[in-house]
C-alpha cells in the first residue's frame, strides 16, 4: 500500500481498507471469532479475531485523542501514558 500524499488520499485509503477488512471479517463464522490462532503483537502470543478488532479500535481511539489534544494546543503523550 502506497503512503497517502494528502488528506484526500488518506481518507480514500482509510475507506478502502476498512471496506476490505469488513468484507473479510464478515466471512468468519461468529463461533470462530474467539479462537486464538493469529500471531499476537507480543512475542509468543496468540490472539483472536475479537482481540484484533479491539486492538484496531483502541488505536483508532488513541489517534482521535491525539488529534483532539493537538487541536486544543495540548501536549500529546505519545504513544500514551502507561503504554508498554
Amino acid at each position: 500500500m502506497a503512503i497517502p500524499k494528502n488528506k484526500e488520499e488518506l481518507i480514500k485509503a482509510i475507506v478502502d481498507n476498512y471496506q476490505k477488512l469488513r468484507a473479510e471479517l464478515l466471512t468468519i463464522p461468529p463461533d470462530l471469532t474467539t479462537t486464538k490462532e493469529l500471531e499476537g503483537h507480543s512475542k509468543n502470543t496468540l490472539m483472536s479475531i475479537n482481540n484484533l478488532v479491539a486492538y484496531l479500535v483502541g488505536w483508532g481511539q488513541l489517534v482521535l485523542k491525539w488529534h483532539d489534544k493537538k487541536n486544543k494546543g495540548l501536549e500529546v503523550d505519545f504513544p500514551e501514558t502507561g503504554y508498554k
